[in-house]
């Protein structure tokens, strides 16, 4: 540990060369680990209704740590840096070292933003899960996959089994997160900040994260974070999130697998896109499904390699998914044109997508493309199929987006809506 934390010592040296006396810790001695609470929450849900009087915590920064003795629910004091405008907020680190019994965490925001986003530290009851799932999350009772030196790609994950269609193979918490515009901050104490971030969090993950793919240069924690990092919303507000096991799946452009986010406990979970065999890479996309091979180039280069994967070797299916993928871009265009606004235009359309979307193997992204149906017919009057095709999309949200995310909760609003319209 010693050997590690000094590693990241060095890498930071330049950021950190300034004197500091050693603070007198005396007062810890005081600390009050019962931390003054206010806010009523409930993590458990209404299925399990605590006996006690559940709360969490107040705003907590390194000033208030020190004026109260306390800092809970956070293993260590937050450490904070100044904004360049005293308008902004301060931006702090917050590490809780016991997530979900699985590993730690470590988050760069702003005290605002982690006190609205403390829940996640909770131990949330699964049967509410489950209920606002809509059905029981079932993962693999024992990893259907092992990691590989793969050639030419590093460190990868291969089936040690059949898996099959819809299994969640793994499920994992993020255990750093960083706010994704640091610019009302010193880019110095950013940096500052990650440094402590990777050291407070416990050895083990500390030690796998440092393993991770490089890919932009600069400050190394920050450079793991830019390589492998996750778009995920806490208190919401975006952020990167990075997740340790989740980060070791390679590129492809047509992948064996998806992921779905939970933004009430964070999970990431990672499910199979298709049946795969005892052998198999697993794969997921860096980019969006639906966009064309130069655009996927391009996105791909940021993170320093060219992809080589099935689809991109052949210049003769990268040419016919092109024109797949290009002629779904042209229909849904279509479908915006008032002259397309008629049942039989329009269903001849949404055919024709779904069938594209079939070949090109893009079943993650019909849950939208519903929803974009369903508002179509909603606009044109036609409430019965607007109400069909808004089901069908919360159904497809649902499993490929989450039942949780924004995308699907907006689903499920639009139905409510609908319903509200038919009433009156």
């Amino acid at each position: 540990m010693r050997h590690f934390v000094l590693i990241l010592t060095l890498w930071l040296e330049y950021a950190t060369a300034e004197s500091q006396q050693n603070p007198d810790l005396s007062w810890l001695k005081d600390h009050d680990w019962d931390a003054p609470k206010e806010c009523q929450s409930d993590p458990a849900g209404p299925l399990n209704p605590s006996q006690g009087q559940l709360k969490c915590p107040l705003l907590v920064d390194d000033e208030t740590a020190f004026e109260r003795r306390s800092w809970g629910p956070w293993t260590y004091p937050p450490v904070c840096v100044e904004p360049e405008k005293a308008t902004d907020a301060k931006l702090c680190v917050f590490t809780y070292v016991n997530l979900r019994g699985e590993a730690g965490i470590s988050i760069v925001t702003t005290p605002e933003i982690a006190a609205a986003g403390v829940d996640i530290l909770e131990d949330h009851d699964a049967r509410w899960d489950d209920w606002d799932r809509g059905s029981r999350l079932v993962v693999s009772d024992s990893p259907p996959y092992e990691a590989r030196d793969l050639p030419d790609k590093g460190m990868g994950f291969v089936a040690n089994r059949t898996i099959r269609k819809g299994e969640v193979v793994l499920v994992r918490h993020p255990v750093l997160l960083r706010i994704m515009d640091p610019r009302p901050w010193k880019l110095r104490d950013v940096m500052k900040l990650l440094h402590r971030a990777a050291v407070q969090l416990p050895a083990r993950d500390a030690l796998q994260m440092m393993k991770l793919a490089r890919s932009k240069g600069g400050y190394v924690v920050d450079d793991i974070i830019n390589t492998n990092a996750f778009g995920v919303l806490l208190g919401d507000v975006d952020h990167s999130g990075l997740y340790l096991d989740v980060s070791r799946l390679n590129h492809a452009c047509k992948p064996n697998m998806f992921s779905r986010f939970s933004s009430t406990t964070l999970a990431m979970e990672v499910v199979a896109y298709m049946d795969i065999e005892a052998g198999e890479e697993l794969t997921f996309s860096y980019t969006p499904l639906n966009i064309l091979s130069e655009q996927r180039q391009s996105l791909i280069r940021e993170w320093g390699f060219n992809c080589t994967c099935s689809l991109c070797a052949s210049p003769d299916d990268t040419a016919a998914s092109d024109r797949r993928r290009g002629r779904i871009q042209a229909l849904l265009e279509d479908l915006d044109r008032p002259e397309a606004r008629n049942r039989a235009a329009v269903e001849e359309r949404v055919e024709e997508i779904l069938d594209l979307c079939d070949k090109e193997g893009l079943a993650a992204q019909v849950g939208d493309f519903y929803a974009i149906v369903a508002d179509i017919y909603s606009s044109m009057g036609d409430l019965d199929l607007a109400r069909k095709h808004g089901g069908l999309a919360l159904e497809e949200l649902r499993h490929y987006a989450g039942y949780d995310h924004e995308r699907t909760r907006n689903a499920a609003a639009f139905l409510e809506n609908l319903s509200r319209r038919v009433g009156r």
